[in-house]
């Protein structure tokens, strides 16, 4: 359990703090009437530095409570006094109506306000007596104050909960971590953010229809469901785990087409995978078996969809049939599996790949689709095989994209500067080649080959 010291040194807002140590020091030195006073400074205090924050964050209740602050603002007349004194007898309703305290919250601060106003104004009382509450009672108030309010940031329910869904569904929708983190996970009370948690994880894992009045198709919402969820388990894991792990259980009941769509979209993320339950993967990799490639059309489409889950690690250990399946397919099947999701998994299928292609265009689509996506991820150990397989075909090494496709393969890919094999490239398609453009100038020039060199 807390202590109060240790409370108070979660006081939010900077300038609330100080009024904190003064309710403290009173309660602290035997005099908890004035402790009583000052907690409720602090939490008008509190409250006010909040309707701000609200206000610039776009709320327009809380920017009519602004509006009225500044008109007061610097000035000590009558005016000024009795506008300050209209949004204090009314602070904890708008607290309540901006969500920044929920119900019960608004009845423990609504005893601090009237045991305020009995320690100060002593003729409140019958019979013109003092109150005098006792010094436990000052530090219930206090430790009430800051569990309730002081030690929380703005944080918001169900407009923060509003806020999200129309962040989804807005045109202008950004899926940056830290933004989502920030807006949605930071500043929200606990309860929300777990209903927000939850309507991730539901949209994204069963792909549900979108409310209205948004109007985002239920796929591309789950899409975007998704980035937010991934992004919420840096802030709160624990919440994420169990939140999916409840959702799974509606998963597991699933048609397997859906499932794949979830797979497909959260395949990367681990407390997702570490949650599919074992059945259901057995079941899906049953379907996997039984997967043909069929020709070029509609449904050629949705199988490389499925199959290019193999290049989730995860995925693909829950799920073995995925790989078994890429390892069987043609080298052109594969490519378009390698398409749909570059993986470094798919790096060892790039050499045979290039080797099998049988003209000038096919070689330089795989170039683009395979060999481009996956540079980042080829290993210095698997350059060799690759450069190989690209200099000895000749419907690779001869078409007319390649020598460019040659030298942006080379930017694209850091880790492998400086190789031996580069050179070894370079030196064996001029040996071969029937036209200067076939000698890769480009690369040569990249990796300082010693004819360009010399040339210079």
């Amino acid at each position: 359990m807390q202590s109060l010291e240790e409370r108070i040194a979660r006081v939010w807002h900077q300038d609330v703090r100080p009024l904190v140590d003064d309710a403290y020091r009173c309660h602290s030195t035997g005099t908890p009437r004035a402790a009583i006073v000052a907690t409720w400074t602090a939490v008008c205090t509190d409250i006010i530095h909040k309707v701000y924050q609200l206000a610039e964050d776009g709320d327009g209740k809380a920017a009519e409570i602004v509006e009225k602050l500044n008109e007061a603002r610097g000035k000590l007349d009558g005016a000024a006094i009795k506008i300050v004194e209209e949004v204090e007898k009314k602070l904890l309703e708008d607290a309540l109506g901006l969500e920044l305290i929920d119900g019960i919250e608004h009845r423990q601060l609504l005893r601090l306000k009237d045991d305020r106003n009995l320690c100060a104004h002593p003729s409140l009382r019958s019979f013109g007596e003092v109150f005098t509450p006792t010094g436990d009672y000052a530090r219930a108030h206090l430790v009430a104050a800051l569990d309730v309010l002081l030690v929380h940031p703005p944080t918001q329910g169900r407009k923060a909960i509003d806020r999200y869904l129309v962040h989804v569904d807005a045109p202008s929708f950004v899926g940056h971590a830290d933004y989502l983190v920030q807006m949605f996970a930071q500043r929200v009370k606990s309860s929300a953010w777990k209903q927000i948690v939850a309507i991730a994880a539901k949209h994204a894992m069963l792909e549900l229809p979108v409310p209205e009045p948004y109007t985002l198709p239920a796929s591309t919402a789950a899409d975007r469901h998704a980035l937010c969820l991934i992004a919420f388990a840096r802030h709160d894991r624990d919440t994420v785990r169990e939140v999916v792990t409840k959702a799974m259980t509606k998963f597991n009941g699933l048609p397997i087409e859906q499932q794949l769509k979830g797979l497909a979209r959260l395949g990367g993320f681990d407390v997702f995978t570490d949650a599919l339950d074992t059945t259901v993967c057995q079941q899906i990799g049953i379907y996997v078996n039984q997967l043909r490639y069929p020709p070029a059309d509609t449904s050629a489409g949705q199988v490389t969809d499925v199959i290019a889950l193999a290049g989730s690690d995860a995925v693909r250990a829950r799920i073995p049939a995925l790989a078994d399946k890429f390892n069987a397919f043609k080298p052109f099947q594969q490519a378009n599996v390698i398409a749909k999701n570059p993986s470094p998994y798919f790096t060892d299928a790039v050499a045979g790949i290039l080797d099998s292609a049988n003209s000038y265009r096919v070689a330089e689509h795989y170039a683009e689709s395979v060999v481009i996506p996956l540079a980042a991820f080829i290993q210095p150990e698997q350059l060799e095989g690759i450069l190989t397989a690209w200099a000895e075909n000749p419907q690779c090494r001869a078409a007319s994209k390649m020598p460019e496709l040659a030298a942006l393969f080379w930017t694209k890919a850091p880790q492998l500067h400086g190789l031996p094999a580069w050179t070894d490239f370079v030196k064996q398609v001029r040996e071969l080649a029937e036209m200067d453009w076939y000698h890769y100038d480009a690369l040569a020039a990249h990796i300082n080959y010693p004819e360009t060199a010399a040339a210079s």
